[in-house]
């Protein structure tokens, strides 16, 4: 094999690695919440979001998995309790006070990337259903909190103005429970391709001075 075949063969080689690593590379979106995004509905049990893949499972509670509710004047809602089942993670939370609110969210997929954003909705109000409690700090499953005085006669939730809601940025996020390996596993399908590749660029320059010398 001449030396313009072995570098043929090796940049061959190189591009079947990258092409390898492309589809590895990808990760899950999200697809799906509950709420919809920009909703509006009359009370709320439970708030979730769908993935476009399974998301890591990590044990009770999904530690490492943050997801929030706020309203418009800063109070958290929730147990911070996150629950996941296949592509989906949830939180249970009673909303039926008429107001905006924005669930914060991060996860994280089988393949080890994070998922995060949020997104908000309308409660128009149930006044047959129950409010639950309101916090000043992020609620954090299984910690106890004292819940925070709601005034029902000034309710500054309800927006009543034909203005935009601004979406306050996401809480920050807490890392990842002990123990949880979250480093995906990509681009290993690549390795026996990039070590042919290597030997094959080893011979090469092995090879080239043994051809100068028979000249």
């Amino acid at each position: 094999m001449n030396f313009r075949t072995m570098i043929s063969a090796t940049i061959t080689a190189l591009g079947l690695a990258i092409l390898a690593a492309g589809p590895a590379s990808a990760h899950a979106e999200l697809i799906g919440s509950s709420p919809s995004a920009d909703s509006t509905v009359t009370e709320v049990t439970t708030v979730s979001i769908t993935a476009g893949e399974e998301l890591l499972d990590i044990g009770d509670n999904a530690e490492g998995f943050v997801m929030t509710v706020t309203d418009s004047t800063g109070l958290f809602y929730g147990d911070g309790c996150v629950s996941v089942d296949g592509d989906t993670a949830s939180m249970a939370v009673s909303l039926a006070a008429a107001g905006d609110y924005v669930v914060a969210y991060r996860v994280v997929s089988n393949d080890g990337h994070p998922v995060e954003g949020q997104f908000a909705f309308t409660v128009n109000g149930n006044d047959n259903a129950e409010q639950g409690s309101a916090f000043a700090e992020t609620p954090e499953c299984g910690i106890a909190q004292t819940p925070v005085a709601v005034d029902d006669s000034d309710d500054t939730s309800n927006n009543s103005t034909d203005e935009p809601m601004v979406i306050s940025p996401a809480p920050p996020l807490i890392s990842p429970a002990p123990g949880a390996d979250f480093m995906p596993w990509i681009g290993l399908a690549t390795i026996p391709v990039l070590a042919v590749a290597i030997w094959l660029l080893v011979r090469v320059f092995r090879k080239r001075p043994s051809d100068g010398n028979r000249k």
